[in-house]
């Protein structure tokens, strides 16, 4: 049979065509190209070296692009499965950090040796008010956005794969505070005494682990007291403002959680159950931690949350430490991960376990003490 292939076939005047798309036109229609050859073998050589010479002189023009505009095109193709605040968190860091200095870095001369002098920099002198370093947390995300955009740019054909990895920069493990236990029990005393939208906000996140955000996007109907579950479907997150005439950079938006994992139900313990049950029949339909219509800004939320500290004569303490010591607690009282962990909103265990969950002293003696009831 004449025909070999989807792109190779015998003509009539006995030579082998090849053909091989080349491009497209402004419009968008398919150039083709092809090649011949009195064999098939020989047409299928001659389509293989033109292939690669296509894709060399593709490379070779597409590596006079910037790293900008490579940047500018990765952050656009992720505007579709990322949620607006981290895409607003992506565009910060890339217009603020990275587009100042490797921005116009054709991609022919961005290679690891450029990258990682630029991830040191950041290390050591990389904050925008020239006081110092950046932590190596924020520049690890710098990395992977850098990262990120090149595979992009490779899977796209727009540059070949860099042959040296990007070194990634060492996360320094902090121990994270949390309350003590006199210090919650000063302050639970306090909040459950004198009840108020900021005070029950503050039990809220004592009690079930959530987030400031989640905190203050959480509404009346949100709180199911006939089922005694409270559903965790909105947080409040900042974008960039979608009104460039704007005077504010940023606005502040009820979005959906942080992860999938994040929407989630939390049942109302019988401490909560009291306190919530007297609130909400005084301001139904409002936002819980507000006493408005209108939501609460975080950071408005964190003031009355440290100013009620200050009150109690506890030392002021950032309020995801809440989060932190709720998990800890937990864990103290033997509950079991798998549940603190949908609890938290964490996609796994390990996160759980690796980033919130603080082993005091005395957690740490009674686990030994088990040891010594075993006789030799």
């Amino acid at each position: 049979m004449p025909k070999r292939g989807a792109n190779i076939h015998k003509r009539k005047d006995g030579r082998w065509e090849a053909r091989y798309k080349k491009g497209r036109t402004p419009e968008g229609k398919l150039i083709y190209g092809s090649v011949y050859g009195h064999s098939y073998k020989e047409a299928k050589e001659k389509l293989l070296y033109a292939l690669s010479q296509y894709k060399n002189e593709r490379l070779t023009k597409t590596h006079e692009h910037t790293f900008k505009k490579i940047l500018l095109m990765w952050l656009e193709n992720n505007r579709i499965r990322c949620k607006g605040s981290t895409c607003s968190k992506y565009q910060y860091m890339i217009e603020r950090h990275i587009i100042p200095q490797l921005g116009n870095v054709k991609m022919s001369a961005l290679n690891a040796t450029t990258v990682n002098t630029f991830l040191i920099n950041k290390l050591t002198c990389g904050r925008l008010d020239k006081r110092g370093g950046l932590a190596p947390s924020y520049v690890r995300s710098l990395m992977l956005i850098i990262n990120g955009a090149i595979k992009f740019a490779v899977s796209e054909e727009l540059c070949a794969p860099m042959k040296t990895q990007i070194s990634r920069p060492t996360a320094q493990k902090h121990e994270l505070p949390i309350l003590s236990r006199d210090a919650q029990r000063r302050l639970e005393s306090r909040l459950f005494a004198e009840p108020s939208p900021t005070g029950i906000g503050v039990l809220l996140s004592l009690h079930t682990g959530i987030r400031i955000g989640e905190v203050c996007a959480l509404t009346w109907n949100d709180v199911d007291l006939g089922n005694r579950i409270i559903h965790i479907r909105h947080t409040i997150s900042r974008i960039k403002n979608p009104n460039d005439s704007g005077t504010e950079k940023s606005i502040l938006i009820v979005d959906t959680p942080k992860t999938k994992a994040s929407t989630r139900d939390i049942p109302i313990s019988s401490a909560l159950y009291p306190v919530l049950s007297e609130w909400a029949f005084k301001i139904p339909n409002h936002y819980v931690v507000s006493d408005s219509t209108e939501f609460l800004s975080p950071r408005t939320y964190e003031y009355r949350y440290h100013r009620i500290l200050h009150e109690c004569g506890i030392e002021s303490i950032n309020y995801h430490a809440l989060r932190h010591t709720f998990a800890t607690r937990c864990i103290e009282a033997g509950v079991d991960v798998k549940s603190l962990s949908e609890i938290l909103g964490h996609a796994n265990v390990g996160i759980t376990l690796g980033t919130y969950v603080h082993s005091s002293m005395d957690l740490k003696r009674t686990q030994l003490e088990k040891l010594a009831s075993f006789t030799v």
